[in-house]
């Protein structure tokens, strides 16, 4: 089985990271062997009080509780946004992103932010409800969770992420930034001639995220999307393969109607087994939830099913991470007879319109944007001019694939129940889908609508 790849891109640059660290793996390492400071640094206030699901739960065992905290506000971004991404679409549409790639590409940008443009990037993606009350040690904490979600050590299952730095070879940026990009992203810089070339450099950086991707996502950078103006791309790629821990047997595969809505409906191969799953119906929430672990039961796929007679989309509108993660710790495992379509989505859509909505706005304006760390002699003209999405998925009876050819951002020049229970869980209606790490801390790393068409 086969998950995402996702690319990311970001109009910036990141130079190479010096090799005169005092340490190579920062795994390993802890907050005060670590220098990470970045140009700028921004404090929370001290007394702002926190509501609803910011507000801070008791530490699961054996977690970081600051690495444990910045999952949960990537969980809280990843519902905010797709909330934002559902408000903009028919209502039969399909929605897929990569939201801890998302996270991560901003979190790089965040290294050269200052000023407001600083304050908005760590509200937006919530990272200022981390105790750790300084911008600066977020890049410590993200270290530490990338640790945790790249160097797993099971066989069933493979997370990968790759990222790179293309910038333009006529500028010198800032050591720091360069430093500290490498050091917790793996992010190291690629001089490239935007100036005089911006096409040959748009067909090299297509070539590399071609080659991370398996060949997968072919052209995600379109045409003219680079001119001579452009400083610096930015581009992380995420590949997730595994196979299903309970396979779907492909002599159980059989055609049904999937309804769309209520008066609409499609053929599709639906696939059938009978096993015991983790499963919960949550009446005054009408939805049922399942949970389908892969090989490991590290990373999970967990599916909303909303009761008959609610629309997906009153189960979206009162989504929220309290009430995701009150579900997933109340289900039990039980023995469900699931229906599960195979299907394809692909999507893609610009983010600019949707983060400025959420408060990202002076990131995106060349007048207001404040960006001196990136570049060494702390020029303060550069600003994204916009960021890019694009995903496929597809789901199978012994595995999932998922590619994400993730945003691009371009930085430009301002111009556990006992009792045995018998479940039937058909997925033959609208739904909902998260692709989960279960190990502590949660981390939702895609999150997606299901409307087969």
């Amino acid at each position: 089985m086969r998950l995402p790849q996702c690319v990311w891109m970001l109009g910036l640059l990141l130079p190479l990271l010096s090799t005169s660290q005092a340490f190579k793996d920062i795994c390993n390492a802890k907050p005060k062997d670590v220098p990470l400071k970045p140009r700028c640094v921004y404090r929370s206030p001290e007394n702002e009080a926190l509501t609803g699901d910011a507000i801070p739960e008791k530490v699961p065992e054996n977690s970081n509780p600051r690495v444990w905290e910045l999952s949960k506000a990537n969980s809280r971004f990843a519902l905010s946004l797709f909330k934002q991404l559902a408000q903009g679409k028919p209502s039969e549409s399909n929605i897929f992103m990569s939201p801890i790639s998302i996270s991560s590409a901003f979190a790089m940008t965040k290294l050269g932010a200052c000023n407001n443009t600083l304050k908005q990037i760590m509200n937006v993606f919530e990272f200022d409800t981390i105790k750790e009350k300084t911008s600066d040690q977020v890049h410590f904490f993200f270290a530490k969770l990338n640790c945790r979600l790249y160097r797993k050590k099971d066989k069933m299952t493979e997370l990968i992420s790759a990222n790179r730095l293309f910038g333009e070879k006529s500028l010198a940026f800032n050591e720091i930034y360069q430093n500290i990009s490498e050091l917790v992203y793996g992010a190291k810089l690629m001089p490239l001639n935007f100036k005089e070339k911006p096409e040959l450099s748009r067909v090299t950086i297509n070539d590399w995220i071609a080659n991370k991707t398996e060949n997968r996502i072919q052209n995600t950078l379109p045409k003219d999307s680079l001119n001579s103006n452009t400083v610096l791309v930015l581009v992380n790629t995420i590949y997730f393969k595994g196979q299903w821990k309970s396979k779907f047997d492909k002599k159980n595969v059989f055609k049904a109607d999937f309804y769309v809505s209520k008066s609409k409906t499609c053929p599709v191969s639906m696939m059938y087994q009978e096993t015991k799953f983790h499963y919960g119906r949550f009446t005054e929430d009408k939805v049922q939830v399942l949970e389908l672990p892969y090989g490991g039961d590290d990373i999970t796929m967990v599916l909303i099913l909303p009761l008959k007679d609610t629309p997906l989309s009153e189960v979206e509108e009162n989504l929220d991470l309290k009430k995701l993660t009150g579900w997933l710790h109340n289900m039990r495992e039980t023995s469900v007879s699931v229906y599960l379509p195979r299907f394809r989505i692909e999507d893609s859509f610009s983010l600019k319109e949707k983060l400025q909505a959420m408060g990202l706005e002076d990131l995106f304006s060349p007048k207001d944007a404040s960006l001196p760390g990136i570049l060494e002699d702390e020029a303060n003209y550069l600003y994204i001019s916009d960021a890019f999405h694009k995903a496929f998925l597809e789901v199978c009876t012994v595995s999932i694939r998922i590619m994400i050819q993730k945003s691009i951002m371009i930085i430009t020049k301002s111009s556990c129940g006992k009792k045995r229970q018998q479940t039937n869980e058909q997925i033959k209606r609208a739904s909902a889908g998260a692709l989960i790490d279960k190990l502590k801390p949660m981390k939702i790393i895609n999150f997606q609508n299901i409307f087969v068409q």
